[in-house]
């Protein structure tokens, strides 16, 4: 390979690299109980278990006004983009319509759903379903959320 090729693939190379997008980023998943107007706590429970292909995160109970929060590295780069966690949730009220549900994965259109930044998606069990809270930045730049119902409650015997 002569000179002039060796700094012209050196230079596509680090285009190339400049352009592609940052291989590893912080994410932040966030379950939140929600559900309110009930006289019996145990009803109020929310019983979750999430997991990602690394990770089982196992069951967790959360009372009514309790959150968990998890923080984690994703890898976001083609053909790696991997990282995705999924969880299953039961409540007094019932389950999800879906068994499983994916709450965070890199992939770009579900980050997308996440709201503004993509990397911090947020989940809320309500009295009458599950929600994924969006994150909208208003024009002062400030976090507001929009609850966006993804699954009623439902009984499956």
């Amino acid at each position: 390979m002569g000179r002039n090729q060796r700094w012209c693939f050196l230079a596509v190379a680090v285009v190339v690299a400049a352009l592609l997008p940052a291989p590893t980023t912080a994410g932040r998943l966030e379950l939140k109980n929600d559900i309110s107007g009930v006289s019996n706590i145990r009803k109020a429970k929310l019983a979750v278990r999430c997991w990602s292909n690394e990770d089982d995160l196992g069951w967790v109970v959360l009372k009514p006004s309790q959150s968990r929060i998890w923080k984690f590295t994703t890898m976001n780069m083609w053909p790696f983009q991997k990282t995705e966690f999924r969880c299953q949730f039961r409540s007094g009220f019932g389950t999800t319509s879906e068994d499983v549900m994916t709450v965070f994965s890199v992939k770009e259109g579900f980050r997308r759903q996440c709201g503004d930044g993509g990397d911090e998606c947020i989940w809320v069990a309500k009295r009458d379903g599950f929600y994924q809270r969006k994150i909208v930045k208003d024009d002062d730049d400030r976090k507001t959320f929009v609850d966006v119902l993804r699954s009623k409650w439902v009984w499956k015997w």
